[in-house]
């Protein structure tokens, strides 16, 4: 029993450590971005896009992140990039500052927008890297919505590879076709055609599509229930929902600031998708978007006081901060020093991340 007991307590101890190595990486993506926008405001960068709010759900969804998968991504998912170590805090504002080394600024070398993120699949001689020891991301495009069908093309190819023996050989490509492509893209972006289309190809296609819409209930100041029928993405694709029958989506829907929904939902949606190659919708309504759309504009100039307030009391990383204190991984003095710590990054400190990311 005694044995028991010691094995379960290294189980939570190292649940907690996770838990709070997540909570860390989230406060430090929310000091970018709040950091960012003074930036721009400041005129040291000319325009600025942050994931603020999107944080936790990021963080879930990078768990189920493996090598060898690839993401599709938008301009919002600054968390995610860091949490699977392809980004740094100083390749983060290399990019905001548009910085010409490929080195400081390995997305782009400041040839697109800040928030336009990928990963390099060529040596610097030319020779392709093997895929499958790294986390990939295609490069980002600034067009909203552009990133789904590629989506459906990398998805694709991991069928392929699953269902043609004579390829499982390329090894340095694909695990026989064991990998996953992850989509994200913001609710008022499920509006335009390039989505339909792609979420009606991968339902026909039955490939390894996992897209997840953050829903903050806004296209910039637009409210969803004027873009969205039955404002809703989820339930508008309810048709789509697989049955014992017929093919289809699995579809979830969960909350951007419930840390615990979240990394059940993301682990459920995500060893579907991969062992039965099949197409999955994660809905994250309840995404709150603190500093508005962008450094162009001010989102308190549309959303009523209530909102506003909503917003502020349903934080995600605010209520992460209230979920960790209910259960008692951590003290008040713990948490608000993880805080303290994230501000003073940008003062020339280094903070690892497991092996792959030095935020520095």
């Amino acid at each position: 029993m005694a044995q028991a007991q010691n094995v379960l307590n290294q189980t939570d101890k190292k649940y907690i450590a996770e838990v709070l190595e997540d909570y860390r990486l989230a406060r430090i993506s929310r000091e970018c971005s709040l950091l960012g926008r003074r930036e721009v405001l400041g005129g040291k960068a000319k325009f600025g896009i942050f994931g603020d709010g999107k944080e936790v759900a990021q963080l879930a969804m990078a768990k189920q992140f493996r090598n060898g998968d690839f993401r599709s991504g938008y301009y919002r998912d600054q968390t995610f990039m860091m949490a699977i170590g392809a980004l740094t805090v100083k390749e983060y504002f290399a990019a905001l500052y548009a910085h010409t080394d490929v080195e400081k600024e390995p997305s782009s070398a400041g040839r697109q927008m800040g928030g336009h993120y990928s990963t390099r699949s060529l040596n610097a001689d030319g020779t392709w890297k093997n895929l499958m020891q790294q986390k990939n991301s295609s490069a980002d495009i600034s067009p909203t919505g552009g990133q789904m069908p590629r989506l459906v093309g990398l998805a694709l190819a991991s069928k392929i590879y699953r269902n043609n023996k004579a390829l499982h050989h390329m090894t340095n490509f694909t695990n026989k076709g064991n990998e996953v492509a992850f989509g994200t893209i913001g609710d008022a972006s499920t509006s335009e055609g390039p989505f339909w289309e792609s979420i009606n190809a991968a339902g026909v296609l039955q490939i390894p599509f996992a897209i997840s819409v953050w829903d903050d209930g806004y296209g910039i100041s637009v409210p969803k229930k004027y873009q969205t029928t039955k404002s809703s993405i989820s339930e508008a694709l309810s048709g789509m929902q697989r049955t014992k029958d017929k093919p289809g989506y699995e579809i979830f829907k969960t909350k951007g600031w419930d840390y615990a929904d979240l990394c059940a939902t993301y682990e459920k949606a995500i060893k579907i998708c991969r062992e039965e190659h099949v197409p999955v919708l994660i809905h994250v309504e309840e995404v709150n978007q603190p500093q508005g759309h962008s450094t162009s504009g001010s989102h308190e100039r549309y959303k009523s006081a209530e909102r506003l307030k909503w917003e502020n009391e349903m934080d995600c990383i605010e209520k992460f901060k209230e979920f960790i204190l209910q259960t008692e991984m951590a003290a008040p003095d713990e948490l608000n020093a993880i805080d303290e710590q994230a501000k003073k990054l940008y003062v020339n400190k280094k903070v690892k991340r497991g092996k792959n990311l030095m935020i520095s």
